[in-house]
């Protein structure tokens, strides 16, 4: 089974890629550092499953999902790979083409789980990622819904990034979007969260789980 390899961190591809090399029925056939350089190595390739992080530069993880789907010659299917476990990123990568939604905290063993899965024709949704959604929709112990779940998946991705510290011109760069832009972002954050400083920011993403820093 060939499988290409997306994120912006060394460490996670080098992981993935021992874990994988390890077992006989899978191969490594490409790895990228970013959402254009995934659209391209998969159109080339056309592997049978593509794992894509969701923060990475220029092309985010859904969006070169979105842009893969499009492509009627590949046939890839798509898992998304990712610290993000809010319902919204959720949404928005199986809304996007995605087959499968894992964490990244997730076993190897339910990875692969999740790749056959999404070779026979099914979606997937990792036991983590199932029990947060419910977590998070307040069916389990009748909470109210995190206030995060008033967020764009862009506002979240800003936020996470302010919170560990990133600055504008370092966020911008990450995401491939203007300063301005995250600007604008940042100033929305404030308002839709009542908040009034990067500082009380980072404490409100903190304790909802969105960074694990602190």
């Amino acid at each position: 089974m060939k499988i290409v390899l997306a994120d912006d961190h060394n460490l996670v591809i080098e992981g993935l890629r021992k874990c994988f090399d390890a077992d006989p029925e899978f191969e490594i056939v490409g790895t990228a550092a970013d959402g254009d350089e995934l659209v391209a190595l998969v159109d080339r390739l056309n592997p049978d499953v593509a794992l894509v992080d969701i923060t990475m530069p220029g092309l985010n993880g859904i969006e070169a999902v979105r842009a893969i789907r499009k492509n009627p010659a590949v046939d890839t299917r798509c898992v998304i790979l990712s610290m993000h476990r809010e319902r919204e990123f959720v949404n928005a990568a199986f809304k996007n083409g995605a087959r499968g939604y894992v964490l990244k905290s997730t076993s190897f063993s339910e990875l692969k789980k999740a790749v056959h899965t999404v070779m026979e024709g099914k979606k997937y949704v990792g036991n983590k990622v199932a029990d947060l959604l419910l977590e998070d929709m307040g069916e389990i112990d009748g909470g109210s819904p995190s206030p995060l779940s008033r967020l764009t998946p862009r506002e979240r991705q800003t936020l996470q990034l302010l919170a560990e510290g990133l600055s504008v011109k370092q966020i911008g760069t990450k995401l491939g979007i203007s300063h301005k832009t995250v600007h604008t972002f940042r100033a929305s954050l404030m308002q839709k969260l009542e908040c009034n400083s990067v500082a009380e920011l980072t404490r409100l993403a903190i304790r909802h789980g969105l960074t694990n820093l602190g």
